[in-house]
């Protein structure tokens, strides 16, 4: 029965399949159709878009809200799908009024511009899928009033609140940064590769790249905290990585979009502060030092400019703790002011190196400081790396070193102006004494010049000397002052060209390698062996002289001597230029030990030199000194008494016999019996010391010495 049932209904008749088949054949064409026509209209509008009047629009619009000239000076596309967005060429973005109009704010060969469609019309999120800019140019100016031409007019009505931006692909390709500020020349960042993305404004931003300053190329990397804050005007954590073959360094701290001042801790270190020098523009002389670097410390920067507080420095050996300051000043050049304190600075491996001197064998002196048996270096001098920049520092100098010169508790002012540096020592502390010094360098001209200022009280003369000049004959304390300047294109060409003044006073010492008292005691019998020599010494309770320097030589009228033994005059010069000394001193034997108020004794004072170069200072009685001394002394009592019988006598000349017109003298009474005719003659006994005259003495004195030398 089901069978049958089945069996007897009827199939379907062609004519009903065909219908059914046809319309969804038609849906299928007509779907198809929509989507061609679709298809068709978006050709149609990208190809029949109307480019030039959407172009007038953008620019329109980006005018108003700017307030700027806006060009789009080469082609535009724009795309739909998948993402909508555009593409320009040769777009640039001016200044505002007021500013320079040559030269635009931005410009870009190309900008490419997409966001994603959906999250825009469904959520009005922004998705930046792609935003490349090649070869922009920026260029950023603040002037002296504190306005700056990338501050935009604020739109009067309320802004909706960006609620999310996600940036994907972001990238600038050979692009360059110029920032002009209200003095100095301009900062120019060249050949900038970076890429940026952000996962939504609440997210950390990560950039990274490269770019050239000062033709040196640097990588970077750094994270923006919070980058809202840069959409808001507010602060955002900002840390910043970055090296190159000259630098490593930095900055974990914070960002003021608004004020646009930047802090927190930074350091950078490297191993060449020569090279760092010479790539700011400030290059300094060949040298082995300058070496290695590390600076750290709270870094701050803001319109002032930039300073470093509780900071910690270190170059080559030195270290030093304090606080700095760096603003550009109106020439362009850099301006550093601050204070800092370091244990010991040791300024021999800046200077222009010394001959060096070894230590004589077995002596225990230290090898190296100056060496007076060699002329001063004649190593080019120069000091046109002083007009690099400016400073104001003040260091607080525990143990400074100068050659093999050592001071203590040092207070340093220095200030550089314009290629003149002045370094003041207004406390300083040296063997056993205190003072002030001064050092002025000018580096101005091709030609350095130098002046120097000094003077210490109850300074130890033994080291103070020992270390200066290498000179180990005289002791005592007392005080040293001097102010000379010379110039040269070397420190040979200075030493020859100083002028200026010296004065020195030194109490309760000796001058080792004479014994001056021996000598004026012993003029008699000449000079015996003990009187010069490594053992002797001749000691005083002041000596003292001053001097007036030209051309490098020092000139005294006035030196002196006082010892209880012994008086000391002297007249010489001191030959910097040449490390040299000639000194003509008289000492005169004192005649008793009654302190320096003892009586002088009657006699001739025998003038002594002291002469040759600082490393073999020798000693000798000037002979022909000491006849001329005789003669002049003699001469001038006879003239003064007006009696030609004295001073004939000297020369062994007879008064002439009266001429026949002058009346003759009465006859002298004989006193005595005359001898007989028959007597036979008898040598004249010998004349006692107390008889003999002033004449005899002198002769017997000054052949003594002939015979001697």
């Amino acid at each position: 029965m089901a069978d049958a049932t089945v069996a007897d209904t009827p199939p379907p008749s062609p004519k009903k399949r065909g219908l059914f088949s046809s319309l969804w054949v038609k849906i299928a064409l007509g779907f198809a159709a929509f989507v061609a026509l679709i298809l068709i209209g978006v050709v149609a509008l990208v190809a029949f878009f109307p480019k030039d009047a959407a172009v007038a629009q953008i620019e329109r619009q980006v005018v108003r809200a700017t307030e700027r000239n806006f060009d789009i000076g080469g082609d535009f596309s724009f795309t739909i799908w998948p993402a909508l967005g555009f593409s320009a060429g040769d777009v640039t973005l001016s200044n505002p009024a007021g500013y320079d109009q040559e030269t635009p704010f931005l410009s870009a060969k190309r900008v490419v511009f997409a966001v994603a469609l959906m999250p825009l019309l469904q959520r009005r999120e922004i998705e930046v899928r792609r935003l490349h800019l090649e070869e922009p140019q920026l260029n950023l100016i603040a002037r002296d009033d504190g306005r700056a031409n990338w501050e935009f007019p604020t739109a009067q009505e309320e802004q909706p609140e960006l609620q999310s931006l996600r940036l994907e692909d972001v990238q600038v390709t050979d692009g360059r940064l110029t920032f002009r500020g209200p003095v100095g020349a301009p900062m120019i960042v060249e050949d900038i590769d970076s890429t940026l993305t952000l996962a939504s404004l609440d997210e950390a931003a990560d950039a990274q790249g490269s770019f050239r300053y000062l033709n040196q190329p640097l990588d970077f990397e750094a994270t923006i905290g919070a980058p809202r804050a840069m959409l808001t005007q507010g602060a955002t954590p900002l840390n910043v990585t970055f090296d190159n073959a000259i630098v490593d360094g930095a900055f974990e701290g914070s960002l003021d979009t608004k004020t646009g001042a930047i802090t927190g801790a930074a350091n950078a270190r490297g191993g060449s502060m020569r090279r760092v020098a010479a790539w700011f523009g400030s290059p300094l002389p060949e040298g082995p030092n300058f070496g290695r670097y590390e600076v750290r410390g709270q870094y701050a920067q803001d319109a002032q400019g930039i300073r470093l507080t509780r900071g910690a420095y270190k170059v080559d050996a030195i270290e030093a703790t304090g606080d700095v300051m760096l603003r550009t000043l109106r020439d362009g050049r850099m301006h550093v002011s601050g204070a800092l304190a370091t244990q010991r600075l040791d300024l021999n491996p800046y200077l222009p190196a010394p001959a060096q001197a070894p230590a004589a064998a077995g002596s225990g002196a230290p090898a190296g400081g100056v060496n007076a048996a060699a002329a001063w270096p004649t190593t080019p001098l120069d000091l046109t790396g002083l007009r690099g920049m400016d400073a104001d520092l003040r260091f607080t100098i525990a143990s400074l070193s100068f050659q093999r010169m050592n001071f203590e508790n040092a207070a340093l002012h220095l200030a550089l102006t314009g290629g003149v540096a002045d370094a003041r020592l207004t406390q300083l502390s040296l063997y056993g004494g205190t003072g002030t010094a001064r050092l002025v360098a000018d580096g101005r001209q091709a030609v350095a010049r130098i002046a120097t200022e000094l003077d210490v009280q109850n300074v130890q003369a033994l080291p103070l000397l020992q270390a200066a000049i290498n000179l180990d004959r005289i002791e005592g304390r007392g005080r040293l002052t001097s102010s000379f300047v010379g110039q040269g294109r070397s420190q040979a060409e200075i030493m020859r060209t100083l002028r200026g003044n010296a004065a020195f006073t030194f109490n309760d010492g000796a001058v080792k390698g004479v014994n001056l008292a021996q000598v004026a005691r012993q003029v008699q019998a000449a000079l015996q062996r003990t009187t010069v020599g490594p053992s002797a010494q001749t000691d005083f309770a002041e000596l003292a002289a001053t001097f007036q320097i030209t051309d490098g030589v020092a000139v005294t009228q006035d030196l002196r001597m006082l010892n209880p033994f012994v008086r000391l005059e002297g007249t010489g010069l001191i030959d910097i230029g040449q490390q040299s000394l000639n000194m003509r001193i008289t000492p005169r034997a004192v005649r008793s030990a009654e302190g320096q108020g003892g009586q002088m004794m009657t006699g001739l004072g025998v003038p002594f030199r002291i002469y040759g170069p600082w490393a073999r200072v020798q000693y000798r009685p000037d002979v022909e000194d000491a006849i001329r001394s005789a003669v002049a002394e003699q001469a001038q009592r006879a003239l003064q008494r007006s009696n030609l019988g004295d001073l004939g006598a000297l020369f062994g000349i007879q008064r002439p016999a009266a001429s026949p017109a002058t009346p003759a003298a009465a006859p002298a009474t004989p006193t005595e019996t005359p001898a007989p005719d028959a007597a036979p003659a008898t040598p004249a006994p010998a004349q006692p010391e107390a008889e003999k005259s002033t004449r005899d003495r002198a002769r017997d004195a000054l052949e003594g010495l002939f015979r001697r030398n």
